[in-house]
């Protein structure tokens, strides 16, 4: 797979031939206005779901058409958000219901992970532009067939990476790709915490609630005895859905993506081409499948870059729980979501720097898809570049699982190792079927 274009200057190209007032609505057919109302509908209105579906709800020009989830209080709650914003939604159940719905222009996707390829797939074959949530997938071959949808079906799809859309972090990227940190042969990507060790806990399996459709919610996944901490889909709680290898990657592919992201970001979105992982659940005790300890290596063209988390210690500095740095021969680069600062080595002559944050790049992320949508560009967080770094973290889980070292082939986007192969590739329990 090449790298994909410059998303930036295709805008800017883009916006010189195309009229400001009016661009063509390729989901309908017609002739949009560019004061028109996209109407919207958001599959998913968990924690993320409802803090995408509040973000967009305050745009101008938007319409929140439908809100759908299986969980009837998540759905209660999120159609509660819309109408405070103005909106009247419909509440669905089914997302079927609401692809098949040709007034809706553009889809939002934030469930459980193992969900994103199939919805987003199939609302590009029904002509719907997409925002759909990281990571992208669980395995190579999905988002191959995502980002083949999305170019087949000429959609908009934005990830959920919303950093890239971060001034702070853009300026980061342009002075690492810009040399002034000199030979960069390091890089390190983190994200610590300090929780109790019973962490989720280990409640028994049983019947779900009767208002969730549990056999809905896992859809391609493997069939599975309902448990609390499978589904872990509650207002209050930071989703536990993540740490089992059915639904997703664990902290890897939820927060690991998005420091991975800028890191290949600065880089023109280089991919690694060996990877080793060492770790294992060294301090919760409860039911979780996913590590809670891990150390990545990454050997890209040039530089060695590292991903760790750890879950019972944070080094006593609250302000540094997810980060990035970039080791250069002049200086270091650390950038987190509040800001950017450059550290000069001796003598190198590089001046000390630092750019704070001036405004939230999640509604910034949104306003880009809107506009893009629009405009028919491609977007700050394009599906391509999302699979990219997705796929960096499946590659790091799937060196942890097959305890590998696993050589990748960016080209043909496969890993080399047999054993490590077969967790980047998976099945759908029958009847769903992923297919561009």
């Amino acid at each position: 797979m090449t790298n994909p274009p410059d998303d930036k200057t295709e805008r800017r190209d883009f916006l010189k031939t195309a009229g400001a007032a009016f661009t063509t609505s390729l989901f309908t057919g017609n002739i949009r206005g560019a004061n028109d109302r996209l109407a919207g509908a958001f599959i998913g209105v968990g924690v993320m779901g409802s803090e995408n579906l509040d973000v967009a709800a305050r745009q101008p020009g938007v319409a929140i058409a439908s809100v759908c989830d299986v969980f009837q209080p998540n759905l209660e709650r999120a159609a509660a958000i819309a109408r405070r914003r103005g909106h009247q939604p419909k509440e669905v159940k089914d997302f079927r219901e609401i692809i098949s719905d040709s007034s809706v222009d553009f889809v939002c996707i934030s469930t459980p992970d193992h969900w994103h390829p199939y919805m987003t797939v199939e609302a590009c074959k029904a002509g719907k532009d997409v925002y759909v949530e990281k990571p992208v997938c669980l395995t190579i071959n999905e988002g191959r067939t995502m980002a083949e949808a999305a170019r087949k079906y000429n959609r908009v799809v934005q990830a959920g990476t919303w950093q890239r859309s971060g001034a702070h972090f853009q300026k980061a990227c342009e002075i690492v790709r810009g040399g002034q940190l000199g030979k960069i042969a390091f890089c390190r990507a983190w994200i610590y915490e300090n929780a109790p060790a019973q962490g989720i806990g280990n409640p028994p399996g049983g019947s779900p609630p009767p208002d969730l459709d549990w056999d809905l919610w896992l859809g391609p996944a493997p069939e599975h005895e309902f448990n609390p901490n499978r589904f872990g889909v509650y207002p209050k709680q930071y989703s536990y859905f993540r740490w089992f290898w059915d639904y997703a990657g664990g902290q890897l592919t939820d927060s690991g993506v998005h420091v991975l992201d800028i890191l290949q970001m600065a880089f023109g979105e280089t991919m690694p081409k060996a990877i080793t992982a060492l770790g294992g659940k060294l301090w919760f005790t409860d039911d979780r499948e996913t590590p809670d300890t891990l150390l990545v290596s990454y050997e890209y063209p040039g530089f060695i870059g590292a991903w760790e988390h750890r879950c019972n210690n944070t080094e006593a500095n609250p302000r540094r729980l997810m980060g990035l740095t970039f080791h250069g021969t002049n200086g270091t680069l650390y950038v987190d979501r509040s800001l950017y600062r450059i550290t000069p080595e001796a003598g190198s002559g590089l001046d000390a720097a630092e750019m704070k944050r001036v405004a939230d790049p999640h509604p910034l992320h949104w306003v880009n898809f809107l506009d893009c949508v629009r405009t028919r560009a491609r977007p700050n967080s394009d599906i391509e570049t999302c699979f990219r770094s997705s796929a960096t973290c499946l590659l790091g889980n799937a060196s942890y699982r097959s305890g590998l070292r696993v050589d990748f082939d960016e080209q043909t986007m496969a890993a080399r190792q047999p054993e490590a192969a077969r967790y980047l590739h998976r099945e759908y329990r029958a009847p769903w079927k992923l297919e561009a």
